[in-house]
């Protein structure tokens, strides 16, 4: 057993005494690890996710050679409530401009996905996005609406992809 008083590194070549670094001495090292390792990492990631994205995504479509946000109205059909909002934060998650929602004068059996500006490929988005075929986008153009479409919540809104 070695003597605490007599105890010296320098009487003992082979003991070292061993620092325990303080509490915040560590905190300070991760704060140091995370903002000189982990934030440019990230911002590498954002960039090349942004360069090899392919630039368009589910919720643009091309107007003029430029991208454009598809930006639509949802409307629930079904006399059940919030169901508008719960597809209005399912569409707006994908990056689609729901400039407003609300309720339909009516009750409707099947849900609709209306072209309002003549460009067909932004509300075929919006049905795709919803997990509509296709052929059921129609085309009631109403270029008063300022919209690219319209969403008209049916009775089968549990067959849309936010309500699986």
């Amino acid at each position: 057993m070695v003597d605490q008083e007599h105890f010296s590194p320098q009487s003992h070549p082979t003991a070292t005494p061993q620092a325990v670094p303080p509490r915040h001495s560590r905190f300070r090292s991760l704060v140091r690890l995370l903002l000189f390792g982990g934030v440019p990492l990230a911002v590498v990631v954002l960039i090349l996710t942004a360069i090899f994205s392919g630039g368009s995504s589910e919720s643009e479509v091309l107007v003029n050679d430029r991208p454009h946000t598809i930006q639509l109205d949802v409307l629930n059909g079904t006399g059940e409530a919030k169901l508008a909002q719960r597809l209005t934060d399912y569409l707006r998650s994908r990056g689609f401009d729901v400039v407003e929602m609300g309720n339909y004068a009516g009750e409707l059996e099947n849900t609709l996905v209306i072209d309002r500006t003549g460009n067909r490929e932004a509300a075929v988005r919006v049905a795709q996005s919803l997990g509509i075929p296709e052929e059921k986008v129609v085309q009631k153009i109403d270029k008063t609406l300022y919209l690219d479409a319209s969403v008209y919540i049916g009775k089968d809104y549990r067959t849309l992809a936010p309500f699986k």
